[in-house]
């Protein structure tokens, strides 16, 4: 049976960090020299109809296309050392990870600029703050810091979404959001440091 680390990757999605990101950090902790295909907006009406189901990430892997942002990210961290062997801790990172995603697609759209923070503060106080203490209590039961005994991919998730309300890309949600919930803050910085992440971003410069 051929290796995984000798297959071919590639995987496609806009250039920027978005659902992809943590695919990326996996692979590249794995040693996977993998094609990391980024397109513009303009792009994308081209890309789409190449894609499984009109989205992305895709991860093609020896020419076959795999779409679904979670089953990528649990593939990638399962190689890349980002994914538990313990069937509970999975559980948990899994169910991390797809409350992350939830939350992402949830969150109020509409074309006009006051509505649309109008919807956003009462996002912020009611449906993101329930699911944000959800995922404060995984954290605190797992003694503050993470989603399990070791960086997983849900670290890697939760990261990447501080990043985006932090820098203001959730139009209407507080910058400052999150600073308040100390097991997620916790986790943010230790993820940052992890060795594996910082090689990552290492190999970017």
């Amino acid at each position: 049976m051929t290796s995984s680390s000798s297959r071919q990757h590639e995987l496609l999605y806009f250039n920027g960090a978005g659902r992809a990101e943590t695919i990326r950090i996996s692979l590249h902790a794995a040693g996977i020299n993998f094609t990391d295909t980024r397109f513009t907006g303009k792009d994308w009406p081209t890309i789409k109809p190449t894609t499984p189901l009109g989205g992305v990430p895709v991860l093609k892997v020896d020419g076959d296309s795999h779409c679904q942002s979670v089953s990528l990210a649990r593939y990638a961290g399962k190689l890349g050392g980002f994914y538990p062997t313990d069937p509970l801790q999975a559980l948990i990172v899994d169910e991390a990870i797809e409350t992350l995603n939830e939350l992402m697609a949830v969150a109020p759209k509409h074309s006009d600029p006051e509505e649309l923070l109008k919807l956003r503060k009462d996002f912020q106080a009611g449906t993101m703050t329930k699911y944000v203490d959800f995922l404060e209590g995984l954290i605190q039961k797992n003694g503050g810091v993470g989603f399990a005994s070791t960086p997983s991919i849900a670290d890697l998730t939760l990261w990447g979404t501080v990043k985006m309300i932090r820098t203001g890309d959730w139009t209407g949600i507080d910058a400052t959001f999150f600073e308040s919930f100390a097991g997620i803050v916790a986790t943010v910085e230790s993820i940052a440091k992890d060795d594996k992440v910082v090689a990552y971003y290492a190999s970017r410069e």
